[in-house]
């Protein structure tokens, strides 16, 4: 997921065809319009002592509204917990990840293909990401056969981390930690409207 300025229970079937793009990654089956995911995510600064400067949480809601031509388009909606500011952002990303956003930036690609992960994610600026782990993923008493890729460069201390669930290719987690700013995002639940 790319960042955001401030402030990224699988009870449905997550198998079957996908939609294809010829040659490289695409988009899982169980993305579907009517699609909803909801993120737990935290957004701080820090401070040139290396410290958290008003951490924001922010609750993420995404929907799908259409699948379609190999592109998934959604609309994300932030609710800052504990105050009463929000905002929608209108995005749109293929299997690899070449994306239209609004105004901000943001997308909210929440998949990857799980037989071309590394092709399916890339940084804001078209970095490339390699898997560096695998194992379990736990979050909020869940647990999951996870994958991880990353980025990092550092010469500028830049590093985005996406773990993802294995067999489906369900983003679980997502981080872009820079010297001044931190956002983490935890997937937290999905279902169908």
């Amino acid at each position: 997921m790319k960042g955001m300025a401030v402030a990224g229970t699988v009870a449905v079937a997550l198998f079957g065809a996908a939609v294809s793009a010829q040659n490289g990654p695409v988009i899982p089956a169980w993305v579907k319009p009517g699609l909803v995911l909801t993120y737990d995510a935290v957004s701080a600064f820090v401070t040139p002592r290396g410290r958290f400067d008003q951490p924001v949480q922010i609750l993420m809601t995404t929907r799908v509204t259409s699948v379609s031509e190999g592109r998934v388009t959604a609309t994300t909606h932030f609710q800052n917990v504990g105050a009463p500011l929000s905002a929608d952002h209108a995005w749109s990303c293929d299997a690899s990840s070449n994306c239209v956003m609004d105004e901000t930036q943001f997308h909210g690609k929440f998949w990857v293909d799980p037989n071309r992960a590394a092709d399916s994610v890339k940084g804001p600026f078209g970095e490339p990401f390699r898997v560096v782990g695998q194992g379990p993923y736990t979050y909020a008493g869940k647990t999951w056969d996870s994958t991880m890729l990353a980025y990092q460069n550092p010469q500028t201390g830049v590093e985005y981390v996406v773990s993802y669930e294995t067999r489906t290719g369900l983003i679980l987690a997502s981080s872009e930690t820079s010297p001044r700013q931190q956002v983490h995002a935890y997937f937290r639940s999905m279902r169908n409207e």
